[in-house]
């Protein structure tokens, strides 16, 4: 049987206290452990960027999922790569809805991307909506059209800061049930 707990996977040079900060943030939100793999696991899995320095994250996504190593419950890729889709130019993180693999950029959720003054509080509030959000695919929950809930779609930015880290009443009685 596989043991329900989400494995983080770090591609790129991701930094150790980031990575303890979004695995706290999963605990505290899913009640669910975190393991830690090294991106060796997924040699071979990360192909040469496409369209002007991104990278498909459905491609991506999908290499990763040919690529998990043994027994996986969730798995959630965290990159300071580029990303882009065939729907959106660019954009924060994808996920499999009910699937298992999600993909997290850190690439545009800095201040010093818009050519602001870096904000290392605001940077891991971005981080931690953009996982809880991803992981919430994971577990079949669509986007929501309350602008404060946490499973709002962010269309840019503004939309991520926007919005709280928490689930409305609906989402949270679907992640709820989801997580039985």
């Amino acid at each position: 049987m596989i043991e329900k707990k989400i494995t983080l996977v770090p591609i790129g040079d991701i930094d150790d206290s980031l990575l303890e900060y979004i695995s706290q943030s999963i605990k505290t939100t899913f009640n669910l452990n975190t393991h830690l793999i090294p991106c060796q696991d997924l040699i071979g899995c990360v192909p040469e960027p496409v369209f002007g320095g991104r990278y498909n994250s459905t491609t991506l996504l999908k290499q990763f999922h040919e690529c998990l190593p043994g027994k996986i419950f969730k798995l959630v890729a965290i990159t300071d790569l580029d990303l882009y889709s065939p729907i959106f130019s660019c954009f924060f993180g994808e996920a499999q809805l009910g699937g298992c693999c999600a993909l997290i950029s850190l690439h545009r959720l800095g201040q010093e991307y818009y050519g602001l003054v870096e904000d290392k509080a605001l940077f891991l509030s971005r981080c931690e909506k953009e996982v809880i959000h991803e992981i919430s695919h994971l577990f079949g929950l669509l986007h929501c059209s309350d602008n404060n809930c946490i499973m709002y779609p962010s269309n840019n930015i503004i939309d991520t800061d926007v919005k709280s880290s928490s689930f409305c009443p609906s989402c949270n009685s679907l992640i709820e049930r989801a997580l039985v």
